[in-house]
């Protein structure tokens, strides 16, 4: 599992009770909300992506095998969540 860096831990609590896999696709696509944000950049894109938070911390994802819609069906989800939570 990806460890989460410390402005995204408080959201862990929702993925720790799914599989590693829908886990792991929570993560990569809640990195690509943050980068939407402004709260991260993508440093790289491959397999695995490396992203930065604006504290400079460096941490890497593995990118899901998900579909474009599946990855932004996903993101609107997350979206939706952390606007309901006041953190968007």
């Amino acid at each position: 599992m990806t460890t989460l860096p410390p402005e995204l831990a408080t959201f862990s609590y929702l993925l720790d009770a799914q599989p590693a896999p829908v886990r792991d696709a929570f993560h990569y696509c809640l990195c690509l909300l943050m980068v939407e944000a402004g709260v991260m950049r993508l440093v790289e894109n491959g397999e695995v992506c490396v992203f930065e938070t604006v504290a400079r911390v460096k941490f890497s994802v593995t990118k899901p095998l998900l579909s474009r819609e599946q990855e932004a069906a996903l993101i609107d989800v997350l979206r939706e969540i952390l606007e309901d939570e006041g953190k968007l």
